[in-house]
């Protein structure tokens, strides 16, 4: 598959994809698989540039009739986390949060670089905070600035859906789309990423 190069964009009549449509189709009949992808695409075409991020995880949360949200989120972004939880209590929806440093995993007890000469600093415990939040029996979780790869461990991990609400990137103020929209950044980033691969 390469959508990016299609000259067609003919997306009923794709040879590529046709092989996956049914079995496409067929998951979307599972009762709980089928609901999120109604939902969802009721919330689309209903809030289409209407509403914000959050006030869409809102108003699918009341349509998928949750009412218990997860919140996964960074130590740096604490600030963010403590706002999204407001909101969403102030919706009447209970929440849950776990902060990444859950449960102080030290570096220096699984062998990784540490930030600190002493070896102090705690690592991010995506599986923990995943872990948590199951016991809570969470019907959504949020990741609010989880680091990369934490993210992917943490979603493996969690027995609710997970949306991502915030991505991190500290260099550019975790709005990461801005490597892509900034020509000061380009020659930059692209010299970078050969360096990197060398």
């Amino acid at each position: 598959m390469n959508c990016i190069r299609c000259v067609s964009n003919d997306c009923f009549n794709c040879p590529m994809g046709i092989e996956f449509k049914e079995e496409s189709i067929k998951q979307y009949d599972k009762d709980f698989i089928g609901n999120i992808h109604r939902v969802s695409a009721d919330v689309e075409v209903t809030y289409h540039s209407k509403r914000t991020r959050l006030e869409e995880i809102i108003i699918f949360t009341r349509k998928m009739e949750w009412s218990h949200i997860g919140i996964a989120f960074c130590r740096g972004l604490i600030a963010e986390a403590e706002m999204i939880h407001d909101y969403l209590v102030n919706a009447g929806l209970t929440v849950s949060s776990a902060i990444c440093s859950l449960c102080g995993v030290r570096r220096k007890e699984m062998d990784l670089k540490d930030f600190k000469p002493d070896g102090s600093s705690p690592i991010c415990n995506p599986v923990g905070q995943a872990l948590a939040l199951n016991a809570d029996k969470t019907d959504l979780n949020l990741i609010v600035g989880l680091c990369v790869g934490h993210d992917m461990l943490f979603t493996k991990y969690s027995d609710a859906p997970v949306s991502t609400f915030i991505v991190k990137d500290r260099v550019l103020g975790h709005n990461p789309v801005q490597s892509l929209y900034n020509r000061y950044l380009k020659k930059t980033l692209t010299n970078r990423i050969k360096e990197d691969m060398t």
